[in-house]
This record gives structure tokens, C-alpha cells and sequence, in this order.
């Protein structure tokens, strides 16, 4: 029963977190959105099969806390960082310093005491891994701002010009 309460939660807040979220912040950074939760996806997968995290339950309870944590607050998260840190390296990286380790060592902790998973690994390198994470996100979302996006608008102006002749 607390599990689900848990749940239902972290959806409550995830919404709330959507909701509230600049709309432009949506085109903006779901490059890098996407690209963090592929990440995480694959990270799960191999925790799940090396046995480093394993969900009380059944197969489906994982898929469930997997999709409630990658879709909720981990993806709006990976949003609003952006949007607060308007992509600037520092605010960023303080930012993330602060969230990553809440969440590694007090939310953590408490998840393992309420028996919601079990994690083999500890705190620490949890930390080590998503402040990580965190930082391949940064780079992605500035090759992307810088190397991809600028590549699709000289080749729409090309096209556009192209047409006009």
C-alpha cells in the first residue's frame, strides 16, 4: 500500500512538474531529454540483468517503478535543470551536484529502509553514475546546440533559397 502511495506520488508530482514547465522549454531540450532517458533505460537494463537493482515483486512491478521513474521525474527533471540552468556549465553543475546528491543519499536510503528496491551498489557510486550522467548530458546538449542544429538550419536556408530561384 505505501508503494503505491509512493507511485502515485511521484505522478502527482511529475504532472505538476509538467504542467508548470515554459512551453518552449519542450522543443528546446527534448534532444537532450530523450538522449538522458535512453541512458537510463540502458542503465536499468544492466543493473537488472547483473543483478545490481532489483525491484521487490514481479517482473511487471519493475516495468512499472522503471517507467514511473524514467517518464516522471527523472525526464522532467532532466527538463527543468536545463530550464533553470538556461544551459550554462556552472549552474548546471551546481545545480546537479545539489539534486544528485539528495537523491542519492537521503531519497536512496529511504527507498532501501521502505524495501522498494535494492540496490547492490553504494551511495557513492550511485552518485559517481548519475552526476556522471549528468555531464554527458551537458555535453550532448551542447554538441547538439552547436553542431546539429546549426547544420539543419543551413540546409533549411539552402533549400528555402533554392526554391526562390
Amino acid at each position: 500500500m505505501l508503494k503505491n502511495g509512493i507511485r502515485v506520488f511521484i505522478v502527482l508530482c511529475s504532472v505538476v512538474a509538467a504542467v508548470l514547465l515554459p512551453k518552449k522549454s519542450y522543443i528546446k531540450y527534448l534532444p537532450v531529454t530523450l538522449f538522458s532517458s535512453s541512458v537510463l533505460l540502458f542503465e536499468i537494463f544492466y543493473f537488472s540483468v547483473h543483478k545490481l537493482w532489483k525491484v521487490k515483486g514481479s517482473v511487471e512491478a519493475m516495468v512499472c517503478d522503471t517507467c514511473i521513474l524514467i517518464l516522471g521525474p527523472y525526464l522532467f527533471a532532466t527538463y527543468w535543470v536545463f530550464n533553470i540552468s538556461k544551459g550554462k556549465f556552472l549552474p548546471y553543475t551546481l545545480i546537479n551536484l545539489v539534486a544528485d546528491w539528495i537523491y542519492a543519499f537521503p531519497i536512496v536510503s529511504l527507498l532501501r529502509k521502505l524495501h522498494f528496491f535494492k540496490l547492490k551498489i553504494s551511495s557513492a557510486k550511485f552518485f559517481t553514475m548519475i552526476f556522471s550522467d549528468a555531464m554527458m548530458n551537458f555535453i550532448f546538449h551542447k554538441f547538439y546546440e552547436n553542431c546539429i542544429i546549426p547544420k539543419q538550419s543551413s540546409n533549411y536556408q539552402e533549400i528555402n533559397e533554392a526554391d526562390l530561384i
